[in-house]
């Protein structure tokens, strides 16, 4: 595969986890369980974390056997703001997401064109949610009711480790975490387990008191194909100053986001 498509490839999955974080009514009928893990020991290591800045990641496309590797950044202020920034050769930028509680703007410097729109502008086509793909993403615990507090939440104890899911009438969401507190796994489906995302995090370091993955990977099924990306922090820092301005080039064509899904996924 050519370092071309790889940028394609890897942009079109960053595109599919847009459309795959679906926001849906909350439907609160099923039975609860008390949790006993002590999530909050995990939400205040999130709380320790105001901005993310890691400058340098190598993410890699698992396809026919072969790795297509290529490199990037993650930026976030959390609950605010998001950037992944993809790297072609000595480090020339071919492609920018920046997404904010209300907007996208994808930024494509190969075709010269972008997407900018709201999230509420998608509608039924892509009702998505900042706060889950910030969760995804980033190794994060998302209470998706309403409540903010898990107490929703339903608790399982298997061996060393804890299972923390949620699911009604939509779609369900599972967390799994270990004894050390290391959330290990987040993996959300619909109803109907046609489709699925399913975020896996590994080697886990300590960066003075926050705990934090290097090693991640995506893995999608979306129209009965399965996609992943798999992705390793090298530098990373935490509560820094960041710079998370875009701009977009007068002589960047807009077009839609949805212009870009029909290309890969139908």
């Amino acid at each position: 595969m050519s370092n071309k498509s790889g940028i394609r490839l890897l942009l079109a999955c960053m595109l599919l986890i847009l459309v795959a974080c679906k926001t849906t009514k909350i439907d609160t009928a099923q039975s609860v369980v008390p949790i006993q893990v002590p999530l909050k020991k995990i939400v205040a290591n999130q709380q320790q974390i105001q901005t993310i800045n890691a400058s340098k990641v190598s993410f890699s496309i698992p396809m026919q056997n072969q790795q297509t590797p290529l490199r990037g950044s993650i930026k976030a202020r959390i609950d605010s703001c998001m950037q992944i920034s993809i790297q072609a050769l000595f480090g020339i930028e071919v492609a920018r997401i920046h997404l904010t509680q209300d907007s996208l703007i994808l930024l494509d410097r190969i075709n010269q064109q972008y997407v900018a729109e709201s999230f509420s502008s998608f509608g039924s086509t892509f009702p998505v949610s900042f706060r889950m793909l910030q969760a995804i993403i980033l190794n994060r615990l998302v209470d998706v009711t309403t409540k903010d507090d898990f107490s929703d939440f339903l608790y399982q104890k298997d061996e060393n480790l804890h299972i923390v899911s949620y699911e009604n009438s939509n779609f369900a969401i599972q967390y799994l975490v270990n004894d050390a507190l290391h959330l290990l796994r987040t993996t959300v489906r619909d109803a109907e387990k046609r489709h699925y995302m399913m975020a896996e995090y590994q080697q886990f370091d300590t960066y003075n008191t926050i705990v934090y993955p290097k090693k991640n990977a995506i893995v999608m099924l979306f129209s009965q194909q399965q996609y992943a990306i798999d992705y390793s922090i090298e530098k990373v820092e935490f509560n820094q100053q960041i710079d998370l301005s875009i701009v977009i080039p007068p002589r960047y064509k807009q077009i839609l986001l949805a212009d870009i899904a029909k290309e890969y996924f139908n």
